[in-house]
């Protein structure tokens, strides 16, 4: 399967298109992680959860676009998120700002992230959920009373946060936990609206919240976000 990277503004009759009333506008981001230097496609990674005083022995975390592993086209590349953190939670993400919007404009947003996994329910359910979000601020992870806190209201890993946009289980179709599969989130069929920042921006970031004390690894293999001006 081909994959592509686009960031476009479109209309319904080429780039921009309007009616009687109004400038009928969209904006599609689509980042799939292709390598090189424009492989991360101005997604950041971050980590959040762990002690100021955590040492490599309770925490480990590595993030780069890598290829995807068995089970999905190893052809094709993906951003590979690996962390550890023995003693406790720990949020792994990544984030992006987008801009070009109109400020303090509204838009009518969906967004799909899609994530490959090889964990059993039996090993996840409960431990590890995936969870998304927009946010006219940016996603940041701050020292806050000695620990590595998310500052947007993410929530628990049982229960989704305020800030909270897509949230679901990392658990695999396949039991066999050599074979990755990818794992799709979307609210396609439930668009918010969303209104932009005063600078015309936004702000997405995309993890995994986890109470596993073992080493995690999972891969994003494609995020599209989509809007339409109101």
């Amino acid at each position: 399967m081909k994959k592509y990277i686009l960031i476009t503004v479109l209309a319904a009759a080429g780039l921009w298109g309007c009616n009687e009333d109004s400038l009928d506008a969209s904006i599609t981001v689509d980042s799939n992680f292709q390598t090189g230097d424009a492989g991360e496609d101005g997604w950041i990674p971050g980590y959040a959860g762990y002690a100021a005083t955590a040492d490599s022995s309770q925490l480990d975390t590595v993030a780069a676009t890598a290829l995807l592993p068995r089970g999905l086209d190893t052809t094709q590349y993906g951003f590979r998120i690996l962390s550890r953190y023995s003693k406790g939670n720990m949020f792994s993400y990544l984030k992006k700002r987008v801009t070009g919007f109109k400020p303090g404009k509204s838009y009518r947003m969906t967004l799909q992230v899609d994530l490959a996994s090889n964990y059993t329910a039996e090993a996840v359910v409960g431990k590890v959920a995936f969870k998304a979000g927009v946010s006219v601020d940016e996603p940041l992870t701050k020292l806050v009373s000695g620990t590595y806190t998310f500052n947007l209201d993410k929530g628990t890993v049982a229960q989704p946060g305020k800030a909270v946009l897509l949230s679901g289980s990392i658990a695999s179709t396949n039991s066999n936990a050599l074979y990755y599969t990818l794992i799709s989130y979307s609210n396609d069929s439930q668009p918010i609206t969303v209104t932009a920042n005063s600078n015309g921006e936004l702000w997405f970031y995309a993890g995994t919240d986890s109470d596993y004390k073992d080493t995690t690894i999972f891969y994003f293999d494609r995020i599209i976000a989509r809007f339409k001006e109101l």
